[in-house]
């Protein structure tokens, strides 16, 4: 099994996705041997794309200068990487009720059409990743962001990856969240991240 670890958290202590992203890894690898490529885009964040990158993206590859090809030359990468794993292991924590920035630049690369996606001609979209399945691994600094919840109506996080994931053509999407990370109680903090453990460890058994 070819596995894709993506990490998204600019925290490099205390970054709980980093520690449950470490967890799970270790109790998958109890039941299923997989080689692992991993891209931290929290601590390398790819370019933003800007003018030029849009220009180049939406030009015929028979038609690309050298130039274009090398403004792409990240975002290729970021895209072979996805089409060659398997599995995907997404860790993103919640910054302001969504996802890190480094985490949209690295979605900005990866959402291409040709390579990600086809574009027809009745301006139907049809996402090109549909055999593989991924686990989003979330930490939420605050409590109550789950259905039911105060904060669910501020929750931008889920809602916005799962449909990127649909639009990319995968629908075997799984979350593991944990919330109160930084503003709970420290019993409810240690209560939440154990259960988030509990769960990735019987998933690992399964997945």
């Amino acid at each position: 099994m070819n596995l894709l670890r993506i990490d998204s958290s600019v925290r490099v202590e205390n970054s709980k996705t980093r520690a449950l992203t470490d967890f799970f890894l270790q109790e998958l690898g109890k039941y299923t041997p997989f080689s692992l490529v991993r891209r931290d885009v929290g601590l390398n964040p790819p370019p933003i794309p800007n003018d030029e990158f849009v220009k180049a993206n939406y030009t015929s590859p028979t038609e690309r200068t050298e130039r274009m090809n090398e403004i792409l030359k990240t975002s290729d990468e970021l895209i072979n990487e996805l089409l060659n794993a398997n599995k995907i292991v997404m860790a993103s924590p919640m910054y302001n009720f969504s996802i890190p920035a480094p985490l949209k630049a690295y979605i900005d690369n990866i959402v291409r059409v040709g390579r990600t996606f086809t574009l027809g001609e009745d301006g139907t979209m049809n996402g090109l990743l549909g055999e593989k399945k991924i686990l989003i691994i979330t930490s939420r600094g605050a409590m109550s962001y789950k259905e039911d919840g105060v904060l669910a109506a501020f929750d931008f996080q889920e809602g916005y990856l799962k449909a990127l994931c649909r639009f990319l053509g995968i629908t075997a999407i799984q979350f593991v969240n944990t919330e109160a990370q930084d503003f709970g109680k420290e019993e409810l903090k240690d209560t939440n991240f154990e259960q988030a453990k509990k769960e990735l460890r019987e998933l690992a058994k399964v997945w």
